[in-house]
């Protein structure tokens, strides 16, 4: 599926937002046999008015705290190892970017940093003009301002465009496809001109980094981003791991409390036409999210957005001065496999596995009970509802994960292991006995995800060791898994699938790849029309479906907690994430 950063720039791998609740909780567990309400009546016109809902007139002031699952490893989103979800939220509101995800998933142009939308001038090359507004700065931190210009947006292209190999970006897309991008009237006009057609242009140049500072950073030329030699380019973009003291955004950070909270507060030289009301934003890391209903009751926070369970579903529906809604978004849990790993290389071997795993069991005990909606997930780039999603999973092998454990032990036995389903456990064909470890992150649903993989593959007699990260990005960056679960956050773009299935792409985490899936995906971001690209993601996903090498799970749901004092603040699982609004935040004027 895609994949989005917070204004369109890259990719991210969710990382506390685990899809599997506890294995244990089933209807039988709701009050009075009924499933819990899927929102609050605060919520209730979230379901059909996503990009309106708990909208209201603010009063001037407030603090507030939101809960994330996840401490910081660096404030770079683009790299590779640092490209988790809770690092964009916490940068929505500094980072300046082309064009903004509505929970919707309607795309709209900045209109604080743009004077228009950006139009495409010319399809033979494929060239896109920007118009800046002149009064658009970044804030350095003690006062002074440099313009936001055509420069951030060289800058941008060049770090991104995957030339220089010793940037560990975390995708390359649609920076690779651009010849050119060019200042004119005093740097407030960029040209970007492409070297073949890059069908989701819109998703580029969001959460764009500030070259004044990669300049400085790097000593590097201050007026002209394109003279930056590649030791340049590497050093600044390793600079900006740093937190972050400049702002182009509504807020700018005032406070960091390694691994216990980062404290936001207005820009004074914000230059948006929408002002921040609120004092302060604090988001508080939470990494066990059991604890986050405790926290609130305890009005340590105000709000959270994680991945739902039924017990916080639950308590939540009986908590005065709150509002929540579980809905779907653009975001899909998954199964990678390491198919560099001695085992796993096999690809019988993942094949029996994905037989063995039963997904319609996992969403029936878990998901369902609370978000009756959930469905499995047939395809590996498209979400249903979308022009040209089909069930390429189930047409191209109807026994993935359907928990047909004959069907598994066939395919092992076929191909000469021992061993198979015996408590001696499963040997390969030259006698080697198969351990796995399934890596996942520690939330309470992972966890119990985890009990239920160990079961799956019990029955193969797979010895399997679940182990927890503390650091999803570095995990996947580094590919230190055998199986790993986490969620993938997409948009309403297609092109993202490039650097998730493209062989050695900067999301792609299986060690996978394929000549003709990489042509496919390759002709896909370079086609205009939507019904052909949905055709050819299908006939990839024809290809990595047969390779094994992951397991689409399900359509993520996912929860938006906030006290019912707060205003404006909406689940936004379409490629921006919840805080991508944080100047509308506030709070409600009639309560204040």
């Amino acid at each position: 599926m895609r994949l989005g950063t917070k204004r369109l720039s890259g990719l991210v791998a969710l990382a506390a937002a685990g899809l599997l609740v506890a294995a244990g909780c089933s209807t039988s567990n709701t009050s009075n046999g009924k499933p819990p309400s899927q929102s609050s009546p605060g919520y209730k016109t979230c379901g059909t008015d996503p990009d309106n809902c708990n909208s209201g007139d603010r009063a001037p002031g407030g603090k507030i705290t939101v809960a994330l699952g996840k401490v910081p490893a660096g404030f770079m989103v683009n790299n590779s190892n640092e490209n988790v979800v809770e690092t964009v939220e916490q940068l929505n509101p500094l980072l300046p970017g082309a064009f903004t995800f509505l929970p919707s998933g309607k795309i709209q142009y900045n209109k604080d940093l743009l004077t228009a939308e950006p139009q495409v001038t010319n399809q033979n090359p494929e060239t896109i003009v920007y118009k800046l507004n002149p009064n658009a700065v970044w804030n350095d931190g003690t006062g002074q301002t440099h313009p936001i210009n055509a420069q951030d947006f060289v800058y941008n292209w060049m770090t991104l465009n995957g030339k220089d190999k010793n940037i560990p970006v975390a995708g390359t897309t649609g920076y690779d496809s651009i010849q050119s991008v060019v200042g004119s009237d005093n740097d407030t006009t960029v040209t970007v001109t492409y070297s073949k057609i890059y069908s989701d242009w819109r998703g580029l140049f969001g959460g764009l980094y500030p070259f004044w500072f990669a300049a400085q950073s790097a000593g590097a030329d201050a007026t002209d981003a394109s003279k930056m030699t590649n030791a340049q380019l590497e050093s600044s973009f390793k600079a900006f791991d740093a937190l972050p003291k400049w702002s182009a955004g509504p807020y700018m950070i005032s406070d960091y409390q390694q691994g216990s909270s980062l404290t936001e507060v207005p820009n004074p030289k914000w230059y948006g036409s929408t002002k921040p009301t609120l004092e302060s934003i604090t988001f508080k890391y939470i990494t066990d999210d059991t604890q986050d209903i405790t926290a609130l009751q305890n009005k340590e926070i105000d709000g959270f957005n994680i991945q739902p369970s039924l017990d916080i579903v639950q308590q939540l529906g009986n908590m005065p001065g709150v509002n929540y809604e579980v809905s779907a978004g653009f975001a899909w849990e998954h199964l990678e496999f390491n198919t560099a790993n001695k085992f796993l290389k096999d690809v019988k071997l993942r094949q029996a596995i994905q037989y063995a795993f039963n997904v319609q069991e996992m969403i029936d005990k878990t998901v369902k009970p609370f978000f009756p909606d959930a469905k499995r997930l047939y395809s590996h780039n498209l979400f249903p509802g979308e022009a040209g999603y089909q069930d390429i999973i189930k047409q191209t092998d109807p026994e993935i994960g359907t928990g047909n454990l004959d069907a598994a032990k066939k395919v092992l036995t076929d191909a000469g292991y021992q061993g198979v389903g015996t408590p001696d456990g499963l040997k390969t064909p030259d006698g080697q006995h198969v351990t796995i470890t399934f890596v996942h992150t520690d939330t309470t649903v992972r966890d119990e995800s985890a009990q239920l993989a160990q079961q799956y593959m019990a029955s193969l007699g797979i010895t399997m060791t679940n182990k927890v990260t503390a650091d999803l990005g570095g995990t996947l960056g580094g590919k230190d898994f055998d199986i790993i679960e986490f969620g993938f956050a997409g948009s309403a773009l297609l092109s993202g699938n490039v650097d998730v299935w493209t062989t050695n792409a900067g999301n792609n985490f299986t060690n996978w790849g394929d000549p003709q899936s990489d042509q496919l995906l390759q002709q896909m971001a370079q086609t205009l029309d939507n019904v052909q690209q949905a055709n050819l993601l299908n006939q990839q996903d024809q290809i990595l479906t047969k390779a094994y090498a992951d397991l689409a799970m399900y359509q993520k749901p996912n929860l938006q907690v906030a006290a019912s004092q707060f205003i404006n603040i909406r689940d936004n699982n379409a490629g921006s994430y919840f805080t991508y609004n944080t100047q509308e935040w506030g709070v409600l004027k009639s309560a204040s």
